[in-house]
């Protein structure tokens, strides 16, 4: 009788312990590319509510788009089809969507081009400054400058 309890918790313990019905479909890589509607702005495989109505069903139809046999790109066109482009986990790689795919690395060039003219253009800047040489002093400046040095020592 004593074999039959540790038995026991351990059965208990892996039907307690066995991961929710929907963390299947993330190891599909379906769920991943999809967004969940609603709006915890994850994705179905990572939507953290304990139970999340707008989750579940949008994984029952892909459920059911498999078991039709249908392929990943008719699922992911069938989905679009009912919820729109919202539904991608990321944006097609066409039209204005290209801007989010390029964008960044855009900004990124025009920035750095930025900085190296900005550089460029400070390192060629003549340097200004007051005059080293006591030749280049105008005659008036030279009387004004003893002068004052002349003050200065008494």
């Amino acid at each position: 009788m004593r074999a039959v309890w540790p038995v026991m918790v351990a059965a208990v313990y892996l039907i307690l312990a066995a991961p929710a019905p929907h963390a299947h479909a993330g190891d599909r890589g379906l769920a991943a590319a999809f967004m969940c509607q609603c709006g915890c702005g994850l994705t179905l495989a990572s939507c953290t509510h304990a139970s999340c109505g707008p989750r579940d069903q949008v994984l029952g139809e892909i459920a059911a788009l498999e078991q039709q046999g249908r392929s990943p790109a008719q699922i992911t066109t069938a989905l679009v089809a009912t919820y729109g482009e919202v539904i991608l986990g990321a944006p097609t790689r066409r039209g204005f969507n290209l801007l989010a795919w390029w964008g960044p690395y855009g900004a990124i060039a025009a920035g750095a081009a930025l900085i190296l003219g900005l550089g460029a253009a400070w390192v060629r800047r003549p340097k200004q400054g007051a005059p080293t040489d006591s030749r280049e002093l105008s005659s008036e400046q030279r009387e004004r400058l003893e002068r004052e040095l002349a003050d200065f020592n008494e």
